[in-house]
């Protein structure tokens, strides 16, 4: 594509490859973008916007991360904005972009996705401001950074050490390098999270951090803590599936820092917190949830389910679904979180078809509990406490009600 990008003016004498350009007032502008499956990766770049006379725009089927920039609100011509199969890409419009813009997100299908291209090999390459002649005004790009990647389909192993990065032993694990999965130094999370000044939740992991990137993306920084019930463990298996999967209704994996002797796990940020603080968490939390809400965050999480037993390659079983571990973002969809005890389904034949016990009291699948034998089914009894917490509005295990009552599972 880069062969056909001679010159300072993507118009002419011919346009450039993915740019179509209409004349206007007597000069030529830019009117259309089609970038689709370049194997592009990295934010969309925010100068897109100042191509004021844009009216279709297709970025699908490419790895590119973060959000739709704010700066996209000044595409008043806007018609048509595909973003379709980026699988690190969160689903969010600036609050300025016109409503009338035909607008499709989604994931790929199953046969359809394709791992993200490596971080090695890549090449950056650099559009500069664009001053040619007749474009002066309406081609103002700034510096337009296009990362492109050669796509090699091979698992590395992932020992942190490189001409860059410092080396953390506790990342040496098997897993496929994907992109869209960043590591972060401590450094700049302390920088994000101001010292982790605002803490949001606290797991058997550790705490939950509110913090914001250099671009601007708003993060929830999961820290171990020392005393942590879970360990290295269950940090690199979270770690490990999560760059491997993607699904519009489970949590990505944006980064993750094992420096020195911190485990720290990088996600997109999730306004409206989790099902559980809307059902009955403290008051300043709380709102209630109407019914067709309460069905669409069902209907979510039970996709992101779906997807992690059926269309992730190998079967996957969460092993603790619950209602904190479903989070709502900004737009109310749920998402599944919270990955680390989850674990391949055993195949046939496996030694390990028989594994420890793992899950939360009150969710916890009798039959699962009773034989420790693993499958899908225990992730499905899990969500059924979850559905009945929501027609419900109670906890699934309350010790404060009466003795028939204590679990939500017994009473109904």
């Amino acid at each position: 594509m880069l062969k056909s990008w001679n010159g300072e003016d993507p118009c002419s004498p011919t346009a450039w490859e993915g740019f179509s350009c209409q004349s206007k007032d007597g000069n030529l502008v830019v009117v259309k973008l089609n970038f689709s499956s370049k194997e592009l990766q990295g934010p969309i770049p925010a100068a897109i916007g100042n191509l004021t006379d844009l009216t279709e725009i297709d970025l699908q089927s490419n790895n590119f991360t973060g959000s739709i920039p704010g700066s996209f609100s000044a595409l008043t011509q806007l018609l048509k904005l595909s973003v379709n199969c980026n699988p690190f890409l969160i689903n969010q419009l600036p609050d300025g972009l016109s409503t009338t813009v035909d607008f499709s997100f989604g994931g790929c299908a199953a046969e359809e996705y394709r791992s993200p291209p490596e971080a090695a090999n890549q090449r950056t390459f650099v559009i500069g401001g664009v001053a040619g002649g007749s474009l002066a005004c309406t081609f103002a790009l700034g510096s337009f950074f296009v990362c492109f990647s050669k796509r090699e389909r091979r698992s590395q192993k992932t020992d942190c050490a490189s001409t860059t990065n410092p080396v953390y032993e506790e990342c040496s694990i098997n897993i496929t390098t994907n992109p869209a999965v960043q590591q972060l130094s401590l450094k700049s999370i302390q920088t994000a999270t101001c010292q982790f000044k605002t803490m949001i939740g606290q797991g058997g992991f550790g705490a939950v951090y509110q913090g914001t990137l250099a671009h601007g993306q708003q993060i929830a920084v999961k820290v171990r803590s020392p005393s942590s019930t879970q360990g290295t463990r269950e940090f690199n298996n979270e770690l490990r599936l999560l760059s491997a999967v993607w699904h519009d209704n489970l949590v990505p994996l944006i980064g993750y820092c094992c420096e020195k002797d911190q485990q720290i796990l990088v996600y997109p940020f999730m306004s409206n917190g989790s099902l559980q603080d809307r059902l009955y968490g403290e008051a300043s939390k709380r709102k209630v949830l109407d019914w067709p809400t309460r069905i669409s965050v069902c209907i979510g999480a039970a996709r992101g389910l779906v997807y992690l037993h059926n269309f992730a390659g190998r079967c996957i079983i969460h092993r603790d679904v619950k209602s904190s571990n479903i989070l709502l973002d900004h737009s109310m969809c749920g998402k599944v979180a919270d990955f680390g005890f989850s674990k391949y389904a055993p195949q046939e034949g496996d030694s390990n078809a028989s594994m420890e016990v793992r899950g939360t009291a009150g969710y916890l699948d009798p039959e699962y509990y009773a034989t420790q034998l693993l499958s899908t089914k225990s992730d499905v009894f899990s969500f059924g406490v979850v559905l009945l917490e929501i027609v419900t509005g109670k906890e699934p295990l309350d010790l404060q009600r009466p003795r028939s009552e204590w679990s939500l599972v017994e009473w109904a």
